[in-house]
């Protein structure tokens, strides 16, 4: 193996730290409208910090362009804005108005006025829940995720559901064979 250059002075990867789950009170940082991936439609990208409380500022880093290799999660939630090409336009417009009502909720004399720009430094409030990853090394671990846009004062009354840990979906192992790695297919009979 050829040796990493400068690898005495390479800084070692801290230990992964996540947001336990539960629900925050955060601040937007920066809001803008982005083209979703999978389909024609667009969301609303929304970049947070918690701005209370022991975890506050704990994605502070992130949102200022900075580098914390130490975070998984980079504090920010997408909400998709009603499409009214899609077959679920109205699924869509009922949790765009929820989001919307839980801003105006959270920010007295706020009325949402389709300006994305005007959302940063509004205050809402986000439920996170926990989720299984797997690592390139096949190692299972948990990260938390925003999950909901809740009101500020639902947060602090506990009113809110932490969804369940969603788990990977793992194959069952069948009795008496194991699973053949992609370069062992060239070795079969047929």
């Amino acid at each position: 193996m050829k040796p990493i250059n400068n690898w005495d002075n390479v800084q070692a990867a801290g230990n992964i730290e996540t947001l336990p789950a539960g629900a925050y009170v955060c601040e937007i940082m920066q809001a803008k409208e982005t083209k979703n991936k999978n389909s024609d439609g667009t969301h609303l990208e929304i970049s947070f910090d918690v701005c209370e409380g022991d975890y506050k500022g704990f994605f502070q880093q992130d949102w200022k362009g900075q580098d914390r290799e130490d975070k998984f999660w980079r504090g920010i939630i997408r909400q998709n804005i009603p499409n009214e090409q899609s077959a679920k336009y109205s699924q869509q417009c009922r949790f765009f108005k929820r989001f919307t009502n839980a801003l105006e909720d959270s920010n007295p004399g706020y009325h949402w006025d389709w300006n994305e720009g005007a959302l940063k430094g509004k205050k809402i409030g986000v439920v996170f829940g926990e989720r299984e990853r797997e690592s390139q090394a096949g190692t299972i671990y948990t990260v938390t995720d925003a999950a909901e846009i809740i009101s500020v004062d639902d947060v602090k009354s506990g009113k809110f559901n932490v969804p369940e840990k969603k788990y990977l979906q793992k194959a069952p192992a069948s009795a008496g064979f194991a699973p053949l790695d992609d370069e062992d297919e060239g070795d079969l009979p047929f």
